[in-house]
Order: structure tokens, then sequence, then C-alpha cells
């Protein structure tokens, strides 16, 4: 552990060293291991631990085996939310529930990264057991996780820049364990949020799903296109965390777009366009409303159109960005004007150029665009947008 970097922060809280030592000694013998940094590769899902039932029972081996067969090597990550404080099956009363769910999280990240919430909840600095809190940030680590999501809210009446102490020590103590670990930062107000860059990996933004909503409703791009223009360039090797649907809130579909397979594409052509590391919503991706059976879950991939080509539509989508480097979290990003009813983006990385067109509304939209099509390798000299259609194109 850096102690010259944490020894400031933990004199200013009054901390005891002492105790300090004790929980870092705790943790060092513990068999860590580091994973790869996040790339135009990491799509995460966000997924409720208990999603895949057995006979009416949450069941993380059949949810390992749903998520195995159905999207590993497409989603990098797992968002798994619901899962702390862990409570063991019935079953299990002669288990250690803690040591099912070393054996159960094992088994997951044999194909996944994993991502984890951590929700202190402190009414002022003084209430907020900072030693505790850490420990609970490490043991997550030690479940696995490669990514742990923080609430700004859950400090309340705390100063912003306690707050800060608390997310530098964090990121200092994450990074020490998991060298390519992200603390990311769920914060409501974009230009509160961004006052976090130095001390985060990255910043959730809540308001994309809003612009595209609206974007959708009225056929038009102009507002959606204002807001991205505002959101900051990070800072190198900092990045964003998108999302159109989050845990604590429905999926996008349900209350704001129904379920209108076009427009719903159209988002997330949007989302996986813009600078940052996508999350989607089990929800969406399957076509479920919570928790669903095993094998009927299965039975609605094979049989149910339109939840099979939902699935696979934005799977492919997903695909194709994972082999973009010019869609990795860090490469940067350009607002474009392309049309009002078109939402468009330039990215690059590494010498290539990729621009991202979007469809919003229910018009046909012909663009004066030259290049290669990303989704069939197709040669382009113009291109002509169904309604709510889109077009990715190496320039």
């Amino acid at each position: 552990m850096d102690w010259q970097q944490i020894e400031p922060i933990l004199h200013k809280w009054g901390s005891d060293d002492g105790a300090w030592h004790r929980l870092f000694d705790k943790w060092e013998s513990h068999a860590w291991h580091n994973h790869e940094a996040p790339s135009e590769k990491t799509n995460v899902l966000l997924v409720d631990a208990s999603f895949v039932t057995t006979e009416g029972k949450p069941d993380m081996g059949a949810l390992h085996d749903v998520l195995a067969k159905h999207v590993a090597g497409t989603i990098s990550d797992l968002h798994l939310v619901s899962l702390f404080p862990y409570i063991g099956r019935q079953t299990d009363t002669a288990v250690d529930p803690r040591i099912r769910l070393y054996e159960d999280l094992g088994e997951l990240s044999d194909d996944f990264q994993l991502m984890y919430e951590l929700d202190p909840v402190a009414y002022n600095a003084e209430q907020f057991d900072l030693l505790a809190e850490t420990d609970a940030l490490i043991e997550r680590l030690a479940y696995g996780a490669t990514k742990v999501r923080v609430h700004a809210q859950s400090f309340r009446g705390m100063t912003r820049e306690e707050v800060k102490d608390v997310l530098r020590l964090w990121h200092i103590v994450l990074h020490h364990y998991k060298l390519n670990g992200q603390l990311i930062l769920a914060e409501d107000v974009l230009d509160e949020a961004e006052s976090y860059l130095d001390v985060v990996d990255a910043l959730c933004h809540f308001d994309l799903a809003s612009h595209v909503t609206l974007a959708l409703a009225q056929g038009k791009a102009t507002r959606l296109t204002e807001w991205a223009r505002k959101i900051a360039a990070p800072p190198e090797g900092k990045t964003y965390f998108h999302f159109l649907s989050s845990a604590e809130r429905d999926p996008f579909e349900k209350n704001l777009l129904g379920n209108h397979e076009p427009t719903l594409l159209a988002a997330h052509s949007i989302l996986f366009s813009l600078q940052g590391i996508p999350s989607v919503d089990y929800r969406t991706l399957f076509g479920v409303n919570g928790p669903t059976d095993e094998d009927e879950l299965v039975q609605s991939l094979k049989k149910d159109e339109t939840i099979l080509n939902r699935f696979s539509r934005i799977i492919g989508q997903l695909n194709v960005k994972r082999t973009e480097p010019a869609l990795s979290p860090y490469a940067v990003q350009q607002i474009l004007e392309a049309d009002q009813h078109v939402f468009a983006v330039e990215r690059q990385a590494e010498g290539r150029t990729v621009r991202l067109y979007t469809n919003v509304s229910e018009k046909e939209i012909e663009l004066d665009v030259q290049g290669t099509n990303l989704f069939t390798g197709e040669p382009l000299d113009g291109a002509r947008l169904q309604p709510f259609g889109y077009v990715w194109i190496s320039v």
C-alpha cells in the first residue's frame, strides 16, 4: 500500500494508523488477480443477481449457464446488483454463505469481469466509518470486482472535499489490489460529476436516457446534440459510464418508449457511439421484466421472434463495437453536424476514424457520406437512413 499517498488523508480524518495497518494486513494474503484494462471490448451488462431462477428460486449457477451460452464473448462485464448483503440459499444452511458466494462468483469470473455497487449511507462526516467502508470496498474486490460504482448521494451531509478525500483514498486502495480496476462515480448533476474526475476512473451520466427519449419523441436530434457537446473531454486515462437504464429505474423502454423495436435499436446505436463504457440492461436485452425461469428464458430466445430480433441486433451492435479501436472508451470524440433529424458522432483512435449516424425520426434521411460500412464491410458513397435507422462508417 502506498502509505505516502494515503497517510495525509487518514491523518486529516483523525484515523488510527494501527487499525489501518491491521486492515491491509488482513487482505494482503488474499490471492489477487488483475484483469485487462477497459477497451473497445468492454461491454457491460446490468444484471440482477437474482435474475435467473430454478423452481422459482434465484440460482446463480443457472444465471452463469445462461450468460455463458448466450452473451460471453460479446459482454465483457457483469454489473451485478441486488447482491450485497448476500443471503445464502435455504438449502445451504450448513455452508458459510460467504464461501458459497465466493464459489458462485468465482464461476462467473471465469467468463466475465465483475462490477458491484458500494453504497455507504452517511448523513455527516462524523457518522461515516471510513475504515469499515474501506473494508467493504476491499471485500468487493476480493469477491472478484474489477469495477466498483459508488453513488455521490451516499455521502449525504458531507462536503465536496470530504467526499473527494474518501474517493481519492478508495482510488488508491482499489488500484493497489486491481491495477486495471475502475472506481466509478454516479452523480446526477453533470457539472458536479465532472468536478470529481481527478479522483475516480469514470463518471456516470444519468441524463442520457432523457435526452435520447426527447430526441426520439420529437424526431429531432438538436437538443441531444447540444447536450452531448457540453460533456467535457475527460483527462487522459479517464472516461464516462453510459446507460439508458439503471438499477434504480425502470428499463428504458418501459415508461419512455414502449416496445417499439426500431426506436430501441436507434437508442442503443446512440449509447454505443458515445465516448465511455456502455451498459445494457438485462431486461432490455432479454425482453424480461424481472426474475425469470431458466427454461422459459431460453425458450423465449429461441421462439419469440421479437425478443430474438432485439437480442440479436443489440448483440450485433456490440460485436461491431468490440472490434473497432476507435470505439474504445478513451477514443477522442467529436459531435458532428449532419441533419436536424440525425445524431452524429466522430470517434478517433490509433489512426482510425469512425463516424456513427443515427436517425431519430420517422423520416427517411439521405446523407452525403463516404467510407466503409462497419456492419457489412461494403464501401459507401452516400447513405439512406430508414426511419430510426443507423449507420457506422469507417472513414
